[in-house]
């Protein structure tokens, strides 16, 4: 045994969502980008990813993220969201759990009246959160994500077993086909788990064929990786319940920041909400709501695009200080099908 690393990191959950923290223990090369930063982890610390998000340290539906020093006096940080499998270009039940972890832990200075404001570099763009604080607690995030758009709409398709769906493809951080499943028999619930599973992969995999999704603005962001299904909710006053679907079967346990986000686009573009309305959103597990609106509207190179907001909480789960040894064969971490 040889130890040759050692990071130590902090864990969360939003509304059962896991999330790795970061924080320390890089040194990032000065004067670079936050797509250089990028470039940098996949390039230096991709085997960090891998062996904390994988077992035996982590697990498939693990999700970390690198804090990095801002790029510019406008930020006060960079967020570079990973999972199990791949890069994630934003997470907003990770902004969630970080910028409420940021406050808690000392990292930022505590606004005296209650409302701290921590602007983000991600790879999807500027992200400003506003952490609520109360008589010592630290209590929620609502923060304004990158501008959200329908991208397309009533894709159609077949899925066996549950007929012709048709999909809309949005993006709020990350780019979703969304699937409306009420008419199916397919129900969102943790004990089908792996039916939501199957069933999302699939449709993604038929996506891909009909769709090459491009971001108006950012010429990196030209994936769908996500599948997200909805139905009616069953907590009493949220708008529906959803799940999403992604990498090689990751499930997501919360209701879903950038996919709220991109819902809420959705919905706004067919007329189901208006400006400054909110609504809630249910995650798989029933344990809690986000709540989301569209606040405004703007242009991404002739795209129109909305301003949504998402309001969450999470929890501290606790700290590890992680040793790695480069000999051990697997230590950068696996998963099992």
């Amino acid at each position: 045994m040889h130890i040759e690393d050692t990071f130590d990191v902090l864990y969360t959950h939003t509304e059962g969502e896991p999330l790795c923290i970061v924080h320390s223990g890089i040194s990032y090369p000065a004067s670079t980008t936050i797509l250089e930063k990028w470039q940098f982890l996949k390039d230096e610390y991709d085997w960090l990813r891998l062996a904390l998000m994988r077992e035996p340290r982590g697990h498939k539906d693990m999700v970390g993220v690198f804090v990095t020093p801002p790029s510019s006096p406008e930020f006060d940080a960079g967020l570079i969201y990973m999972d199990a499998t791949k890069w994630q270009f934003m997470c907003g039940h990770g902004t969630i759990a970080i910028a409420m972890a940021m406050v808690a832990r000392g990292m930022v200075k505590r606004s005296p009246d209650g409302i701290t404001t921590i602007r983000f570099e991600t790879l999807a763009g500027l992200v400003t959160a506003q952490v609520e604080s109360r008589d010592g607690r630290v209590l929620s995030t609502k923060f304004q994500n990158v501008p959200a758009y329908l991208a397309y709409r009533d894709i159609e398709f077949d899925l066996p077993d549950l007929g012709r769906l048709k999909a809309d493809v949005v993006w709020g951080g990350n780019y979703f086909g969304v699937i409306d499943i009420s008419g199916t028999s397919l129900r969102i619930a943790p004990e089908n788990g792996k039916e939501l599973v199957s069933y999302g992969l699939a449709a993604r995999d038929a996506l891909r064929k009909l769709v090459q999704p491009q971001h108006p603005v950012e010429a990196h962001i030209n994936s769908l990786d996500f599948i997200t299904f909805w139905h009616a909710p069953t907590i009493d006053g949220a708008f529906y319940k959803n799940v999403h679907v992604f990498g090689v079967g990751q499930l997501d346990r919360a209701p879903g920041g950038t996919a709220m986000s991109g819902m809420l686009a959705m919905f706004e573009a067919r007329g189901k909400i208006g400006m400054n309305e909110t609504i809630r959103a249910e995650g798989l597990l029933g344990s809690g709501v986000y709540e989301g609106a569209v606040i405004g509207e703007t242009d991404l190179n002739g795209t129109r695009a909305v301003i949504p907001t998402i309001k969450g909480k999470a929890n501290l789960l606790g700290s590890a200080r992680w040793t790695f040894d480069r000999n051990d064969p697997v230590d950068q971490g696996f998963l099992v099908a």
